[in-house]
């Protein structure tokens, strides 16, 4: 039994990861259709067979529901996942990613013949209690694919930084103003009302926030 509380109206960091490290999302196509689910199983109630995940047609098969979450920023990494949650019901938190959870495991199992756990165990969490806490873990989420692009550029920030904005699977391109795979799920509320700040302001804090993390 979990020991988090998920409050409405409060924040949470959600993440997990393959079990022993494994990939969890070995293509775009993999990556699509997570966080496609994302968007279908926060919204609507099932995913039916004859339902396109992949292009999210026809949309007259779904089911609308209110909706578990409100996700406020997320990326996807070869062998896991963060994400931002605000639950918007009772047990919204809890009842969204053991849907998305089971039905990416599914997918991904029966896609590669395996059986047996996908992810490490159930998801992790942290109370995003402080307003401080909250812009570094925007930035944290965002600056995630500097492993991927430290790789291919060292340590130069401004191209590393250009990477990372590029990076498609993340929720940063929302956050500077442009569309990304998370774009049905994710609007720039958060940035908006929380944070305050606009695409151009947001863009000045990520650069010096990358100057020092990009670095660590």
């Amino acid at each position: 039994m979990r020991k988090e509380i998920f409050e409405e109206g409060e924040y949470y960091h959600i993440y997990n990861r393959g079990v022993d490290k494994r990939l969890i999302f070995l293509n775009d196509r993999e990556r699509l259709r997570f966080v496609n689910t994302l968007y279908v199983l926060n919204h609507f109630l099932t995913i039916p067979f004859r339902f396109d995940i992949l292009s999210l047609e026809p949309k007259e098969l779904l089911t609308p529901i209110p909706a578990h979450v409100d996700i406020v920023a997320g990326c996807l990494m070869p062998n896991h996942y963060h994400l931002m949650l605000k639950p918007e019901q009772k047990n919204g938190v809890s009842t969204f990613m053991h849907k998305i959870g089971t039905s990416y495991a599914h997918y991904f199992n029966t896609k590669h013949e395996r059986t047996g756990r996908l992810f490490e165990g159930t998801f992790k969490a942290k109370h995003v209690d402080r307003h401080e806490y909250a812009s570094y873990l925007t930035h944290y989420i965002h600056l995630n694919p500097k492993y991927l692009c430290r790789a291919k550029l060292g340590t130069k920030t401004g191209e590393m930084l250009k990477c990372i904005a590029d990076y498609a699977w993340s929720t940063l391109p929302i956050y500077l103003g442009k569309d990304s795979p998370f774009s049905p799920s994710v609007s720039t509320r958060f940035r908006d009302n929380v944070l305050d700040m606009d695409a151009g302001e947001y863009r000045i804090l990520m650069s010096d926030t990358c100057r020092e993390m990009c670095r660590a």
